[in-house]
C-alpha cells in the first residue's frame, strides 16, 4: 500500500515554480521533502495532545442546498467519501457518522447555510493542511538544494515558506478538530 501524505509532489512543485519535467527529475527529493513535512504535521498535532489529522482528501459538491444544523448532506457523488469522518463545506467543519450512497448522515457541526454546488471536502482542515504541507516541504526542498548547490539557492524564499507553514501549522494544531 502506498504511503499517504498531506500534500503531493505536484503541490510542492507548484510552490517552487517547477514544470512537470522538472518535477519528474526532482521526484525523489520532492517525495523526501513531502514525507518530512508530513511527519512535522503529525508531530505538531501530537505536541498539542491531539491525534494526527486525517490525510484522506475526497472532494465533491453539494447536490442541493443545506442549512446550518443539517443532519444529512447530499453529495453529487459520495463514492470517494468514507463511511464516517470529518470534513468541511467551504471551511465550515463538520463530522458524520454514516453514509448511504450519496448522503452523509449523522452530520453534526454545520454552522452556516450552503448552496447547491458548494464544495464538500473530506478531511477536516485537509485543504489547509495541504497548503501548510506544501509550504514546509518546499522550504525543506530549497534548504536541501542550498546545501548541495551554491548556485540558485534561495534562503530568503525558504525562510518565508518555512515561517508561513510552521505558523499556520501551530494555529491549526492548537485548534484541534470537530470531534
Amino acid at each position: 500500500m502506498a504511503a499517504t501524505y498531506y500534500c503531493s509532489n505536484a503541490d510542492v512543485g507548484m510552490r517552487l515554480g517547477l514544470d512537470s519535467a522538472q518535477r519528474t527529475r526532482a521526484a525523489t527529493r520532492l517525495t523526501a521533502a513531502v514525507r518530512r513535512s508530513s511527519v512535522d504535521i503529525d508531530q505538531e498535532f501530537r505536541y498539542y495532545g491531539r491525534t494526527a489529522p486525517t490525510k484522506s482528501i475526497a472532494s465533491n459538491t453539494l447536490n442541493g442546498a443545506i442549512v446550518a444544523g443539517a443532519t444529512t448532506i447530499t453529495l453529487t457523488s459520495g463514492t470517494s467519501f468514507s463511511s464516517a469522518g470529518n470534513g468541511d463545506v467551504n471551511g465550515d467543519s463538520f463530522a458524520w457518522t454514516g453514509k448511504s450512497t450519496n448522503d452523509l448522515t449523522g452530520v453534526t457541526g454545520l454552522s452556516f447555510d450552503h448552496g447547491s454546488g458548494d464544495t464538500v471536502t473530506e478531511g477536516e482542515m485537509a485543504h489547509v493542511l495541504r497548503e501548510v504541507c506544501a509550504d514546509i516541504a518546499a522550504a525543506y526542498y530549497l534548504e536541501d538544494e542550498a546545501v548541495f548547490h551554491t548556485a540558485g539557492s534561495d534562503p530568503i524564499r525558504s525562510n518565508v515558506l518555512r515561517e508561513r507553514g510552521e505558523l499556520n501549522l501551530k494555529r491549526i494544531a492548537h485548534l484541534g478538530s470537530v470531534d
